[in-house]
């Protein structure tokens, strides 16, 4: 049995990297232009390859805990404080996974002050040195004006970040930062637009295979940062993962495709990060632009997910499933044959979930209901009758899955 998938990580990263930067200003490009800015300063350190390229990953990450649109504004702020709770919730989502864990401690203090005063009880080159790093590269990026031309602002940036030297930020790396800073194409790299390409090329990348449980182990990761952003949905993605994954097997499916379906049903809301939390916690019904935006969720999931060398079905899968046999589902408007059984698997475990938890205008539905909601959607053409009679056939032992996923949560801290 083959129990890998031959994708490219580092394009993984990034495509993950990318769907953290999805904010109300849009699509910001923050992670990787400091991923960016943190590598050439690495490397003008004269550190070795691998801690190069582990400060890029952590980069890439590096506020991975960051959920709402609220926390994301206000750490854009070059003066942000009350930057802990990011820190440590991103941590500890790292340490969900065992590809990524080793970055939870540079996550955990990338806004650790040279000076102490910091929460970790770190101060100086106690500081993981990735982490100081990370954090001048962050400032760097806040304080730059992407309305205004780059090199009009360096002496400006330069000047700012030079105030903080020995108080907020490591010193021997502002000098660094200094010498980089004479260099135009330093700066032209952050606003030239190709900012992945640049990154890329530094990097040695090509697609290796990734044992699935690690995979799974990533997804886990980002179904939590994406569940997290509204209490209503905290287990969601991963009991359409469960649901999917446990329909795959029941219909004899070989267990990779089946690991990939419950990687595909991780994913499948990724895009829900463009999505406004009052939106998704909103009591009522919503408004017709509420739920254009919505609509846009499933779209975000396949651009961010076609990123990655590797990934076509399990992109498929996952951003699939809100179209319809009838062709009148969304974002695509595919119809019929042309939605695998993959993403028919997924639309049918979605809408199941969705059913059986609780959302803000209603409690999780009783069995009978979803059954009938179920029955009229194979009628409206919607759903595959198929799946539909698979998971109805199996409905206590899926409605179980939830039971279990319920009972072993851990809500987060208040600060969370």
């Amino acid at each position: 049995m083959n129990n890998n998938l031959s994708i490219d990580f580092h394009k993984l990263l990034f495509a993950l990297s990318t769907a953290l930067d999805i904010s109300g200003r849009g699509v910001m490009k923050h992670h990787i232009r400091v991923a960016l800015i943190a590598r050439q300063i690495a490397e003008e350190h004269k550190l070795d390859q691998e801690d190069i390229n582990i400060i890029t990953y952590a980069s890439l990450l590096h506020d991975i805990g960051t959920i709402t649109f609220a926390e994301k504004n206000k750490l854009l702020d070059f003066e942000v404080k009350d930057t802990y709770d990011h820190c440590e919730r991103g941590a500890r989502f790292l340490k969900c996974s065992r590809l990524l864990e080793y970055l939870s401690e540079i996550v955990y203090c990338h806004h650790d002050r040279w000076d102490g005063k910091n929460r970790t009880g770190l101060a100086g080159s106690e500081i993981p040195l990735a982490s100081r790093i990370i954090h001048l590269a962050d400032r760097v990026d806040v304080l730059i004006d992407n309305n205004q031309y780059i090199l009009h602002q360096r002496d400006d940036i330069i000047k700012k970040i030079k105030s903080l030297s020995g108080t907020v930020l490591d010193p021997t790396l502002v000098d660094i930062l200094g010498h980089l800073s004479s260099q135009e194409s330093f700066w032209l790299d952050l606003t030239a637009g190709a900012y992945d390409t640049i990154l890329l090329n530094r990097l040695k990348h090509s697609r290796e295979n990734v044992n699935m449980k690690d995979l799974l182990s990533v997804g886990e990761v980002f179904a939590q940062v994406i569940d997290s952003k509204s209490s209503f949905t905290h287990i969601h993605s991963r009991l359409v993962s469960m649901v999917s994954s446990r329909i795959a097997s029941i219909a004899g499916m070989t267990p990779s495709q089946c690991q990939s379906m419950g990687v595909a049903g991780l994913l499948h809301d990724l895009g829900k990060l463009v999505v406004p939390e009052e939106i998704l916690e909103k009591p009522g019904r919503l408004t017709t632009n509420e739920y254009n935006i919505i609509k846009s969720h499933s779209y975000y999931t396949y651009r961010v997910l076609e990123m990655v060398e590797g990934f076509e079905e399990i992109n498929q899968w996952a951003s699939y499933h809100h179209e319809t046999l009838n062709g009148n589902g969304y974002p695509f408007g595919i119809k019929g044959e042309n939605i695998n059984n993959g993403a028919r698997i997924m639309a049918v475990s979605d809408i199941f979930a969705a059913l059986v938890e609780d959302r803000p205008y209603r409690p999780g539905l009783p069995r009978n209901k979803v059954e009938q909601i179920l029955v009229d959607k194979v009628k409206q053409q919607c759903l595959d009758q198929q799946w539909v009679g698979l998971l109805l056939e199996n409905y206590n032992l899926l409605l179980g899955v939830k039971e279990e996923l319920n009972k072993n949560y851990n809500p987060p801290s208040p600060s969370c």
